[in-house]
């Protein structure tokens, strides 16, 4: 039978998969009319797939069934792709279990066994719950995969960050996975892992996008992330799960501290992130957390304590990095969000107006009531043909700290914005530091730029100018691939190494966009802060529009923009 199945499934993939699978797979209800023999035939567990991509909201239901559901063919088809891959490391998902809801951890421990990949190991610390059900559970699963599976029972309870770190010295595996005790992997979670760790061998960390399983068990709350944001995990733990770590990256940043117990993953991201850069994301739901009664998923407020301890993962990273500053919970409604505020010497800036001299610009009422800053210079930029040049020559003249690229065409809401631009340049690595843009009907503009496939993307475009969203992006720091000419804070220094790069494009859209790649080549970073908010004086929505020319030579330089999307652009913008 089995020489069978697998003859089976290896000619009749394609015609299955179009004449009758899909076709007897009803998307709305999550049923299969196809005959049991077949389902038995290609491992097809219908209730159980039906369930796993179910929500209350029909518009996310959409989204799994196109973006994360996988039959049982393709299923298949992975399971068997597995053989030819070259690196198939072991990983090991850590497991903290205490006093949880029996059905949830059956929910969990049932998530790890369908994994597609096979080479995993469950290292599971039970802490003390003192209920022999979970127990039962625990050695039941061990029993099942004895192989796989590494069991302590404690009589005591030490606390998640003890525990956390016990599962990891138990550990064998090159790559660890955090997994909490009432959650649920994807089937494909550790397959899609590997599958970048053999195209990316040298990644250290890898993180997917997260959902949330509400009262009922069904789907909800997409959390979509960004590509690596070093400067978003400062605002808050962004990554959360799934999270994948080399081990012995792990090792070097010390395992889980005492100190730290409800923030001590936060923690932990915050060491990694000061020793390696070579981190992926994989922009696909992989790990559900579980909305229960005593969860900070369902209500922050449970466990209050993990922001203070957060504040203090924030606080010591600061000092460890040699910066100046003090974490705080910000002024909006996102409970789990963080501000640093940064002290910084009064900052020197150089003007550059995007404009023909005009003294009566109202951008320059506002620009003379800024505070905290010291203007030495002030200049524009005619209307030559070739932008390029004349930028090129008025910034080699500029000798302040920062270069401030100004459009008339907006105005500063606040005296203290120009010096909260220049806090965030003060950490190495960022050069470049721009506002959120608000529209005169309360709306956002746009909050930085970013591009798909050579069309340029408005990020937070027609949000409510005071709305936060999830993690607060639309009011905290993040990183950005793009920005748009209406205003930047630049470190001068390194604005004036790549100007020799910038002195053919004659528009001031295409030299902005060419910017931010050289930037990025210098492997230097670009930041807009949500919580810095300029007016846009005109009435219709700001667009950037490039000459042919300019686009053509943007192709030529930068192939990049015009055939990949934007990996620091996403959903929830």
């Amino acid at each position: 039978m089995n020489l069978f199945r697998k003859l089976f499934l290896r000619l009749s993939d394609p015609l299955l998969k179009q004449c009758l699978w899909h076709r007897s797979y009803n998307l709305n209800t999550g049923t299969s009319t196809s005959p049991a023999w077949l389902n038995k035939l290609m491992y097809c567990d219908c209730a159980y797939t039906a369930q796993a991509y179910q929500s209350s909201d029909s518009n996310y239901t959409h989204y799994l069934w196109k973006h994360s559901f996988l039959s049982c063919i393709e299923k298949r088809q992975r399971q068997r792709s597995i053989k030819y891959w070259s690196y198939q490391p072991l990983i090991s998902i850590q497991l903290a279990v205490f006093k949880v809801d029996i059905g949830q951890l059956h929910a969990c421990l049932d998530s790890v066994a369908r994994q597609l990949y096979p080479h995993w190991q469950l290292c599971i610390i039970e802490d003390g719950s003192q209920m022999p059900t979970i127990r039962e559970t625990l050695t039941a699963f061990k029993n099942r995969f004895p192989e796989q599976v590494k069991l302590v029972f404690r009589d005591d309870n030490q606390g998640i960050t003890a525990t956390s770190q016990e599962a990891f010295m138990l550990s064998e595996g090159e790559y660890i996975a955090l997994l909490d005790h009432d959650d649920y992997l994807a089937p494909e979670a550790l397959y899609e892992v590997v599958k970048l760790l053999n195209q990316q061998p040298d990644t250290d960390w890898i993180y997917s996008d997260n959902d949330k399983l509400d009262s009922s068990g069904l789907r909800c709350c997409l959390h979509a992330k960004p590509a690596w944001s070093p400067e978003l995990l400062l605002t808050y733990n962004y990554i959360l799960h799934l999270s994948v770590i080399r081990r012995s990256l792990i090792e070097r940043a010390g395992g889980f501290r005492a100190g730290f117990e409800g923030s001590q993953d936060h923690d932990l991201y915050l060491r990694l992130a000061e020793l390696s850069s070579k981190i992926k994301h994989i922009p696909r739901v992989l790990y559900s957390w579980r909305q229960s009664a005593d969860s900070v998923a369902l209500n922050p407020e449970n466990k209050s304590y993990a922001y203070d301890a957060a504040l203090r993962a924030l606080n010591a990273a600061l000092v460890r990095r040699g910066e100046n500053g003090l974490a705080s919970h910000p002024k909006h409604s996102w409970l789990g969000s963080y501000q640093i505020i940064r002290v910084i010497e009064q900052p020197s800036i150089d003007v550059i107006l995007l404009s023909t001299e005009n003294t009566e610009l109202p951008i320059l009422n506002s620009l003379k009531r800024q505070s905290g800053i010291a203007i030495t210079s002030q200049s524009w930029l005619t209307q030559a043909e070739n932008a390029g040049n004349e930028l090129q020559a008025l910034i080699n003249k500029c000798q302040s700290t920062y270069v401030l690229l100004l459009s008339p065409l907006v105005e500063f809401t606040d005296a203290q914005q120009l010096f909260n631009l220049a806090t965030h340049l003060a950490p190495s690595g960022i050069a470049l530091s721009t506002a959120k843009i608000n529209h005169q009907n309360n709306q956002v503009d746009h909050c930085g730029l970013a591009y798909q496939q050579g069309l340029l993307r408005y990020p937070l475009r027609g949000w409510a100018k005071d709305l936060d969203g999830m993690g607060a992006y639309g009011a905290l720091p993040r990183n950005i691939s793009l920005s748009s000419p209406l205003i930047n804070l630049i470190k001068t220094t390194t604005l004036q190494q790549v100007l020799d790069n910038l002195s053919n494009y004659t528009s001031v859209a295409a030299w902005f966009l060419a910017l931010a790649f050289e930037l990025k080549n210098l492997q230097q970073r670009l930041v807009v802060d949500g919580g810095i908010s300029l007016l846009y004086t005109p009435t219709e929505p700001y667009q950037l529009t490039l000459p042919d020319l300019d686009k053509a030579l943007l192709q030529h330089n930068y192939p990049v923009f015009f055939t990949t999307d934007d990996s620091l652009y996403h959903q929830q913008m």
